[in-house]
């Protein structure tokens, strides 16, 4: 016995529990009608949440495409490069401070395990200080160029174009044809 579609739905719609007095009883109901009014104290509040809501969606519908994207293109394989150096040119790194006495040994502790040969590297402090960093720098200087890392240290007293500045009096020491 099969039953076709719209005799389905005629029989919901005229059955006493179907769809039509279902919607009837939910949204088209007037007992309620006129019992709360909407004033600026809820609107102050809905109105943000509503936008808050609509932001944070918008920022879940995009983590959900960034990670449809990374499977879709996971498979894509970064290639070697096409050539490399022959023979690695000299660079100098130059790090200019002014009173960072607490900075200074961790940038030199950095700067001094890049991968790169020792021979090739020169690495120049160029410090602009006027308080007890200069002490703390000569010092760092001294104990890694024992260490066997290419360090100089340079010191100014005046600050004539701050570290830009010292940046350029450095240029002029500096042996490396690539200054980073």
């Amino acid at each position: 016995m099969t039953v076709s579609l719209t005799t389905a739905i005629l029989a919901l719609a005229s059955a006493p529990k179907g769809v039509l007095p279902y919607i009837r009883q939910h949204f088209l109901d007037k007992t309620f009608q006129g019992l709360y009014q909407v004033n600026g104290f809820d609107l102050a509040l809905l109105i943000p949440y509503f936008i808050v809501l609509i932001i944070l969606a918008a920022y879940g519908a995009h983590r959900y495409w960034m990670v449809y994207l990374y499977y879709k293109h996971k498979k894509n394989k970064t290639t070697a490069p096409s050539a490399y150096f022959e023979d690695l040119p000299r660079v100098t790194v130059q790090l200019p401070i002014f009173n960072e006495q607490y900075v200074v040994d961790r940038l030199l502790d950095a700067v001094c395990k890049l991968e790169y040969p020792r021979e090739k590297l020169d690495i120049q402090l160029l410090d602009d200080s006027t308080d007890e960093t200069v002490v703390v720098a000569r010092a760092l200087v001294d104990r890694y160029d024992a260490l066997g890392h290419p360090v100089t240290y340079l010191h100014r007293d005046n600050r004539s174009g701050f570290k830009a500045g010292a940046l350029e009096e450095g240029v002029k020491t500096s042996k490396g044809k690539a200054t980073i």
